[in-house]
């Protein structure tokens, strides 16, 4: 009985992978890689069921999103540094909580996306289809919400 007191906890915590926000990068360098779930995509680090294309987005387009994005009632902007913002979404069903990370590149005209989940070890592809959202809404093929 002892044994399966310790044991349940630590299995639930591994099957679940959970982990907390990512900080915000230092200025002037990458988003940061995404782990060895399969929970994240990343933009930046196109490497093995994570890699992403960024989003290709001019200054105006950058700002629309960004504006767009303050007015959904399942995200929470929790920075914004000009060419830098860091958000929680909340999923539709069960609310989990994902992180996204955005860097607008104004030079190469891309937005560089990182979207993590929380928790779980898969997200069942939930990062990637809302970076595709994202993309959808920059260039005007999405819906309103």
């Amino acid at each position: 009985m002892v044994k399966l007191r310790y044991t349940l906890p630590l299995t639930a915590a591994l099957l679940l992978g959970c982990t907390v926000a990512p900080e915000r990068p230092a200025s002037g360098t990458g988003l940061p890689p995404c782990g060895p779930l399969p929970n994240c995509v990343n933009s930046e680090y196109q490497e093995g069921a994570s890699a992403i294309d960024p989003i290709i987005a001019s200054p105006a387009q950058w700002q629309a999103l960004k504006t767009w994005l303050a007015t959904q009632p399942d995200w929470t902007i929790t920075s914004d540094n000009g060419d830098f913002l860091q958000a929680v979404a909340k999923t539709p069903l069960m609310r989990f909580r994902d992180d996204v990370l955005l860097r607008f590149d104004a030079d190469a005209g891309v937005i560089q996306v990182r979207s993590s989940s929380r928790l779980g070890i898969s997200d069942m592809g939930a990062n990637r289809a809302r970076v595709e959202r994202l993309r959808q809404q920059v260039a005007g093929k999405a819906p309103d919400s």
